[in-house]
């Protein structure tokens, strides 16, 4: 399936703006419209070849090694090894989430083998436990009525940040993931926050 030039030309618009806001002193002179198409074009396909990648203008560009103002966006974002790099990033946060939520689930269910009702681990608002991390707590518990609390928060947690989808698939069955409608392959909005311990997607 290829993209509409309506969605070539939205990405490409964002990884340009991106790229601009990146590398504030670039001369854009050195361009041409054809190198953000052609970084979209790159985008695309490594979201089509793996579906599991957002398609994320802004994390693309900041997946690039783009370190001063002379900073050649045809080398940086045009070339194949753009996409590479985006891919390798991508698996990378998505590794640091998954340790992330294994180690909430293991703190939850400690504090369960201690005694402590999960009713109650979800009602104490335990900076360390999100809840997305109590939400698949209480599913592993076969607590479907108490993952229902922390629901709209683990939705909220997931509009966040898109890539906790793939790091939850070790711990929780496609099927309960926590969202309102699947977006698969859908354009990320580029909003989205990463955890404590990684920072901005952006």
């Amino acid at each position: 399936m290829l993209p509409t030039q309506e969605t070539l030309d939205r990405l490409a618009y964002r990884i340009e703006r991106a790229f601009t806001l990146r590398c504030s002193n670039w001369y854009r002179g050195c361009s041409t419209h054809r190198v953000w198409s052609a970084a979209a074009t790159i985008l695309w396909e490594v979201q089509f070849e793996d579906p599991t990648i957002p398609l994320d203008p802004e994390l693309f560009v900041a997946s690039q090694p783009l370190t001063s103002s002379f900073a050649d966006p045809w080398s940086s974002l045009a070339h194949p090894v753009a996409g590479h790099r985006y891919r390798q990033s991508v698996r990378r946060i998505i590794r640091r989430l998954r340790t992330e939520l294994k180690r909430e689930i293991r703190r939850t269910e400690d504090l369960l083998r201690q005694g402590r009702a999960l009713s109650t681990i979800i009602g104490s608002q335990d900076a360390r436990l999100s809840p997305l991390g109590l939400y698949i707590a209480a599913h592993r518990a076969d607590r479907p009525d108490l993952a229902g609390r922390v629901r709209p928060g683990a939705i909220e947690q997931h509009n966040c940040c898109p890539l906790y989808r793939s790091a939850c698939l070790a711990f929780l069955p496609a099927e309960l993931y926590p969202t309102e409608a699947s977006n698969r392959g859908v354009e990320a909005k580029g909003t989205y926050k990463l955890p404590r311990e990684i920072g901005s997607c952006n």
